[in-house]
């Protein structure tokens, strides 16, 4: 095809067919002379943008308006949603083990990406302006350029901005006790700098008159090179967004690695997640720098953030080695230690006692007891004090010994030594010895209704409520049940909050964040983990600390927010330097980050760092080896093959792996072998499938090796183009019957991609697609024409989808009636019976007014006789839920939110008493809708799920496994005024016997006839 330099403009402008810009791409990058315009194209370009934008602001163009009305999204777009279990424990990426993922780290909602041509060439153009940018990331080479005020001898930003009038070393002019100095602007001289088409100059003043808003609406518009990146950075900061700052700093340190501006804006950005440690190094890479000021002002900052993070860790070490002289010797607890951490003091105040070998020692601990009441206002520790005062120590002293000892560590009981021991202080009678030797061996799960009941009658229940709702629920979570788990963690929560416990709260919330990441509820364990770190700052628990970085890291990785993940491992390494196996985790933690985006040489590079640290296997070790061998192809040397094939045989002689973890690591030996010897791959993997099915129902990483073994085997006959084969195995784990006809397959993760169609006389073809050079998360390639062809008398296809391809809008042609077949598992069975119609209609919901949501119009539909209407505040999830179990007919017109509180959308409804509004996925899956019905999600991107490979998370899917027949939802924002027209005649062809996907069909047509919105087209059909 040939190529003219001629062709640049149109390129920028997004004119050129995809083929074409794809090949001048190619051109561009090797054409001087195009790269030499390419600039002052892309400027030219975003001034005749932003000038037709002006004409239509001031009225050149008539706003979307109705008689009715303006137009009102049916969600809220507020922003980008932020991101955020120890390393060793299982991964949850994709390929490797467990699963899930929210939205990309460059976007901003979680929401499907249909890319144009022109958002392909704007993309290559800042690709190409980039890599020119490397030499002169900051732009220090151009003429010089003016600035729209006066150059102060304070700079009112804390961070670095680009503009090279800038560049010179000024000391921050932050106040005390008042806002900062900002700059006032010379309008007109703003109004030249855009006239000539600076337009970064003019996001510089906006920056520094601290209109970040505005700063960062133009600085959109221009080419991600570094500059603009680090310009960007701060507006977010300026945002309060520092985890927005961190992500595009990383695609401004991708081509500038070494450039101190970003880092000393990171710093700034980790500084502001309280990541002390990680910022100090930033602080400190800058320093060396020696930049006059600059490095001085960096060091002062990495040296004060050091200090104060040290600080906690040394107060943390002197409070615990307190605690135990008390416990061990009886030696006198600091007053003052009590009072900074009253928890900590009361957990070795009862150690004390408990390990107490005489009534002397016991009155001895008087005084605490009497602080620590002091405290919490009331006597609980003193009346404890006095009752093991009265004890006789001829029987209790010996059982006391034995207490301390195994405290003090010179003493190790296990198993039927344990076991003799509790029985031992069970004869005895001496109960708080026996809830404390149930609590110091950790049998907590074993031992749960013998500690209620010792809790019950140990005269401070609430001090002990938190390691009693721990122990429940580790015990359901043995069994499989999570929710029991999740609830019993909540009540001792409540429970301890209530109570003023801080530091149980914040043990709880890390169990409760772990269990969270074990179940893939992303933003709920972020979430919590970030409000408990706040919280174990404020009481010097650096223990904690350390154990809440790893959650974090965990979960911000599982949300694919690897820019967060990152700076959560740098904090979380920061924190033991010279440990080397810490620094074994983080390497290969990193390199699960670059596997994910399918960057092999990145990984690669962590992983020979991390090989300088011998250390023990882990689970997530062997797991990004399996996930890099295959990335890596024939490339990889024998004896690296053998090498990992080793690292696990000694994994799998580590004793305390759980079944669901075992299963995991023959997982990950299988998809290596299957590479290289198809037929011994195979049997591991169908050996896996096997041992996991009788777990999978109540082991969560049981149902992701059964899961992940499927889609290995699924991919492995795609690519030998055994399309019966593929399919079938692709219906096993997705829990359905795949239909003989019309029938579409999608499986995929990572770089691999397979779709099989079966046309109507049950004909299959397939097409597998290797090597993608984007993870599928990010873009999922289109079906092929071919594929379509197969497909083409079909009157409607059933789509059959692994768990991160269900529900993606727009997969056929709007002319194709379609729809998802949702997994199948645990779904509720419809009626035998055909129930009595009732129709169910949510409208005029009112939301807490501090989600900032815009009333909908009133709901103008007709209800008849047996309809209930839910309207107003009586719309909440308790009287939704309740209504929805024997309805016929659902029509939900709420606003839907994506990417806050949880994984998946929800439905924003009024609040009941307590305050609960959500009506989540989670939610819907503990009910079952006996009525069978067909629900209409009209709210906005109700049909976004959460990222996971194992399993579906999403409103629809919940719906269907609750029993609904079929649900129709957008997975993008909603007209309010359009909504309950568009549903209105998409329930009425339903009533008329029309099959949901024709009905779809047919009445998205006449709506797209009469001129409406696009939004119809990202409406999607489940049944």
């Amino acid at each position: 095809m040939s190529v003219s330099c001629e062709q640049l403009a149109a390129f920028v402008d997004g004119e050129l067919p995809l083929e074409e810009a794809e090949a001048f791409q190619a051109h561009l990058a090797t054409c001087a002379e195009c790269q030499a315009g390419l600039e002052d194209q892309v400027q030219a370009s975003l001034l005749v943008e932003a000038a037709a934008e002006a004409r239509s602001a001031s009225g050149a163009q008539a706003p979307v308006s109705t008689e009715a009305g303006p137009v009102v999204p049916s969600g809220a777009d507020g922003g980008p949603a932020t991101q955020g279990q120890a390393l060793r424990a299982v991964p949850g990426g994709g390929s490797t083990s467990s699963a899930g993922t929210t939205p990309a780290h460059a976007r901003t909602r979680a929401r499907w990406d249909r890319r144009r041509v022109a958002g392909f060439a704007a993309a290559a153009a800042a690709v190409v302006l980039a890599v020119l940018a490397v030499g002169r990331p900051w732009r220090t080479s151009e003429p010089e350029r003016t600035l729209p005020f006066a150059v102060a001898e304070a700079r009112p930003l804390e961070g670095r901005l680009s503009h090279p009038g800038l560049a010179a070393y000024r000391a921050p002019g932050t106040l005390r006790g008042g806002a900062d100095g900002k700059p006032e602007l010379d309008l007109q001289a703003l109004s030249q700098l855009e006239a000539n088409g600076d337009l970064h100059g003019v996001a510089t003043a906006w920056l520094a008159a601290g209109d970040f808003e505005r700063a960062e609406r133009i600085l959109g518009r221009l080419p991600a090179t570094p500059a603009v990146m680090g310009d960007l950075a701060l507006a977010a900061l300026g945002r309060a967004q520092p985890e927005r700052a961190l992500t595009v700093l990383e695609v401004g340190l991708e081509s500038a690695p070494d450039d101190v501006r970003l880092h000393w804006n990171r710093g700034l950005a980790l500084q502001a997640l309280s990541l002390e440690l990680a910022a100090a190094a930033e602080f400190s890479r800058v320093a060396q720098a020696k930049e006059p000021g600059w490095s001085t002002e960096a060091a002062e900052r990495a040296d004060g953030l050091r200090k104060g993070a040290l600080a906690r860790r040394d107060s943390w070490q002197a409070m615990n080695a307190a605690g135990m002289a008390l416990a061990l010797d009886g030696t006198p607890y600091p007053a003052s230690m009590a009072r900074r951490n009253p928890d900590l003091a009361r957990l070795y105040l009862y150690h004390a006692l408990r390990a107490a070998p005489s009534v002397e020692r016991v009155k001895a601990l008087a005084p605490l007891a009497e602080l620590l009441d002091d405290a919490t206002r009331t006597n609980t520790a003193s009346a404890y004090v006095a009752r093991v005062a009265s004890a006789d120590f001829s029987k209790r002293g010996p059982l006391a010994n034995t207490y301390r000892e195994i405290l003090s560590g010179t003493r190790s009981l296990e198993g039927p030594e344990a076991d003799a021991f509790l029985a031992r202080l069970r004869r005895s009678g001496e109960r708080d010895l026996l809830m404390g030797g149930i609590l110091l061996l950790h049998q907590e799960d074993r031992f749960v209704d013998e500690l209620t009941t010792l809790v019950r009658q140990s005269g401070e229940p609430a001090w002990y409520d938190a390691p009693l709702a721990r122990g429940r629920a580790q015990a359901a979570q043995d069994r499989g049940d999570m929710q029991t788990a999740e609830t019993s963690l909540k009540n001792g929560l409540a429970s301890c909050r209530s109570a003023g416990f801080q530091y149980r709260c914040v043990d709880l919330q890390r169990s409760l964040a772990a269990l969270y990441n074990r179940m893939d509820r992303r933003q709920e364990a972020g979430s919590l983990a970030r409000s408990a770190l706040e919280e174990a700052f404020r009481t010097d628990s650096w223990f904690q600390e350390e154990l809440l970085l790893a959650d974090l890291v965990t979960s911000a990785r599982l949300s694919h927010a690897p820019a967060l993940a990152r700076a959560y491992l740098d904090e979380y390494v920061q924190h033991a330097p010279q440990d080397c196996a810490r620094r074994s985790e983080y390497h290969h933690a990193r390199a699960l980050l670059f596997v994910e985006d399918l960057d092999a040489k990145g990984a690669r590079r962590e992983v020979q760092d991390a090989l300088t640290c011998p250390t023990a296997p882990t689970l997530l070790e062997v797991a990004v080896a399996g996930d890099l061998l295959r990335l890596e192809g024939s490339a990889v040397p024998g004896r690296e093959l053998d090498r990992v094939r080793e690292r696990i045989r000694v994994l799998r002689e580590d004793p305390s792996l759980t079944i669901g973890e075992r299963l995991l690591v023959d997982h990950i030996e299988g998809r290596i072998l299957i590479e290289r010897d198809r037929a011994a791959g195979q049997k591991v993997l169908r050996g896996v499938i096997t041992g996991s099915a009788l777990h999978r129902s109540t082991d969560i990483e049981a149902r992701k090796a059964w899961a992940h073994s499927h889609h290995v085997l699924v991919m492995d006959a795609g690519r030998a183009k055994e399309w019966g084969p593929a399919v079938d195995l692709l219906a096993e784990e997705v829990d359905r019957t795949a239909p003989t006809s019309c029938l579409l397959a999608l499986a995929g993760q990572d770089e691999r991609m397979l779709f099989v169609a079966r046309g109507p006389t049950g004909s299959s073809s397939g097409l597998y697609l290797n090597a993608l050079k984007r993870p599928l998360r990010e873009q999922v390639p289109a079906v092929p024409d071919a594929i379509l062809q197969v497909l083409a008398g079909c009157e409607a296809v059933k789509v059959l989808a692994e768990p991160i391809l269900q529900g993606r809008p727009g997969l056929l042609p709007g002319d194709r009636a379609w729809s998802y077949l949702a997994p199948g598992g645990h779904r509720v069975e419809a009626p035998a019976v055909a129930p009595a119609p009732k129709r169910l209609v949510v409208s005029d919901v009112e939301p807490p007014a501090t989600l900032g949501l815009p009333r909908l119009m009133p709901w103008k539909g007709v209800t008849g006789a047996g309809d209930v209407h839910l309207r107003g505040r009586a719309a909440t999830p308790e009287a939704v839920l309740a209504e929805m179990e024997d309805a016929t007919e659902v029509e939900l017109h709420t606003h839907g939110l994506a990417g806050t509180m949880s994984d998946a959308a929800f439905l924003a409804l009024s609040p009941d008493a307590s305050g609960r509004y959500a009506l989540t996925a989670e939610d819907l899956e503990r009910h079952t809708l006996r009525g069978s019905p067909v629900v209409m999600l009209a709210a906005c991107d109700a049909n976004v799920g959460a990222w996971r490979y194992h399993a579906v998370s999403s409103l629809p899917s919940a719906l269907i496994q609750a029993g609904a027949r079929a649900v129709v939802a957008p997975s993008t924002e909603v007209p309010d005024v359009e909504a309950g027209a568009f549903f209105q005649a998409l329930q009425e062809s339903l009533r008329r016997g029309t099959p949901p996907a024709q009905a779809l069909r047919d009445t998205r047509a006449r709506w797209l006839e009469q001129g409406s919105a696009r939004w119809v087209q990202d409406l999607v059909a489940f049944e």
